[in-house]
């Protein structure tokens, strides 16, 4: 059995957790600590933190890492996307870098929702594969925003994200309390951000299920509604009771819906939400698997020392999500599809030479499948707009520097690579060299398939005396392609140090 710990620095407060886990993927919660903060009251009227609220961070972050000590766990030291928002942050890090020895992280929105995300789809993979099964909303609630992650046939279909969070509706409630009508006033301001998502994407979808990701949610819906035995309410039932309970408690510090004073600014601001939500948002049930970032943390740990085995398909994911957006801008798949069948083919026999990890070929399938996406918007402009929509667009399973790389592949496919000094600020050396090897192997198989026509009947490929052989059967001409393979071909060559070369294997 091994421990690990994780320390999360949110929007409303400090959370710890840690875990004992064993070899045969047992994963038991052993110590849980929670601390308030005031981070989103500082964000919100001083846009940084104030020093009493740093002092309150350091001496909780010290008090959990003696815990940490006392269980001799490996942990690590995490904080929301949120603070970045603070203009003295790099100040805070750094104190707490020198006073506590702790290099806390700051994740990026795409990180901490995945995060969540993964480790539900993990360890409660029955549950998790039952409630997507026929079609689901999976709501990540969090202090400054929420993700809507549709599921359709068990597969995303989209992901949004919404700036619009816990913290935002506490500062309107205090703001508004002294209205008769406030809570009908957050309503609508909720309720045309949620519509919004509604007609644009649930046309001729009726979502089973409603999945509720945040564990001061399920916690506070567990205590003031009470708990169900097969983790999902009925929807009718789950409103009704959280309606009544609203009625019965007006926004007030100290409100007798709060275990204590300072966990007022968690509840009554979820319950909204979570009332919106439920309310314009259509479903069967509603579920609340009580998992949040602290749990993803730990489970990634253990997946890293092989302790844990993932038994969910992420890859499929990401390429389920590009495939609708692509849909979404009217590309044209067939082509596409002979795009992410090649270059995954290139990647894979290239393996040893080329140097692209398992991510790469990834982050190539994305560029492949959306690089086009921007003539739904200007012909002539195709490459910057699909920059736009790529770098735009939430694909739960890439991370945003990922997403960002992938957005760099589709904009140079039709023109020069900027040098790495124009880049520099944006990506590391290696990264640069990453998204220029993915860049080359898409331009080649661009080339392939210039006529979009899939001419090929059987194609494969092999490693040579340093040339990339691409063994081509086709009934059809590809002299259009064999004519602009050339340059396509130097450019890999520079890239690589591999030629790929067409041998055209004629058939009757």
């Amino acid at each position: 059995m091994k421990k690990y710990g994780s320390i999360y620095v949110g929007t409303f407060e400090i959370g710890m957790k840690i875990y004992e886990i064993g070899r045969g993927g047992s994963f038991r919660n052993i110590d849980t600590m929670k601390k308030n903060t005031s981070v989103f009251h500082d964000i919100y009227r001083r846009h940084e933190l104030s020093p009493e609220t740093v002092e309150m961070i350091i001496e909780t972050l010290a008090d959990m890492q003696e815990t940490m000590k006392l269980y001799k766990a490996e942990y690590k030291v995490y904080g929301s996307y949120s603070l970045e928002s603070a203009k003295n942050i790099l100040f805070v890090l750094d104190q707490i870098r020198m006073r506590l020895g702790i290099d806390v992280k700051l994740m990026s929105n795409s990180e901490q929702r995945f995060t969540t995300y993964q480790v539900f789809a993990n360890t409660r993979a029955e549950s998790f594969a039952a409630l997507t099964k026929k079609s689901a909303i999976m709501v990540d609630v969090g202090g400054y925003s929420m993700q809507l992650t549709l599921f359709v046939d068990g597969r995303i279909v989209t992901t949004q994200h919404i700036l619009l969070g816990a913290a935002d509706i506490r500062e309107y409630a205090r703001r508004l309390s002294g209205n008769s009508d406030y809570r009908e006033q957050i309503f609508e301001m909720l309720q045309k951000e949620l519509e919004a998502f509604s007609n644009m994407y649930l046309s001729g979808i009726s979502p089973e299920n409603l999945i509720i990701l945040n564990d001061n949610a399920s916690e506070a819906v567990t205590k003031y509604i009470g708990p169900v035995a097969n983790g999902s309410y009925r929807t009718t039932d789950y409103v009704k009771g959280l309606t009544k309970l609203l009625d019965e408690n007006h926004y007030a510090t100290g409100s007798n819906l709060a275990p204590d004073p300072g966990r007022d600014q968690f509840y009554l601001p979820i319950l909204f939400l979570l009332n919106a939500i439920s309310r314009i948002l259509p479903s069967k049930y509603v579920c609340f698997p009580g998992l949040d970032v602290n749990d993803g943390i730990v489970f990634n740990m253990a997946v890293r020392d092989r302790l844990i085995k993932p038994t969910h398909d992420f890859e499929e994911d990401v390429i389920s999500a590009a495939r609708f957006i692509a849909r979404r801008y009217g590309s044209y798949e067939p082509h596409l599809n002979v795009l992410d069948a090649l270059g995954t083919d290139i990647i894979d026999t290239m393996k040893k030479s080329s140097g692209l990890t398992a991510r790469d070929r990834l982050i190539y399938r994305v560029a492949a499948i959306l690089h086009d996406c921007g003539k739904y918007v200007s012909l002539s402009n195709s490459g910057e707009n699909s920059y736009r929509i790529i770098v735009s667009s939430e694909i739960l399973g890439l991370t945003h520097k990922e997403r960002e790389m992938a957005a760099f592949v589709a904009l140079f496919n039709r023109k020069d690579v900027l040098p790495y000094e124009n880049l520099a600020n944006e990506f590391t050396e290696e990264e640069y060299v990453r998204i220029v090897k993915i860049l080359a192997v898409l331009r080649v198989t661009n080339a392939l398939d210039r006529s979009h026509k899939q001419k090929f009947k059987k194609v494969r490929m092999s490693i040579k005396d340093s040339r990339l052989i691409i063994s081509i059967s086709s009934e059809d001409s590809i002299s259009l392609e064999k004519s602009l393979f050339e340059n396509k071909a130097d450019f890999f060559e520079r890239t690589f140090s591999i030629r790929p070369v067409i041998h055209e294997v004629h058939t009757k």
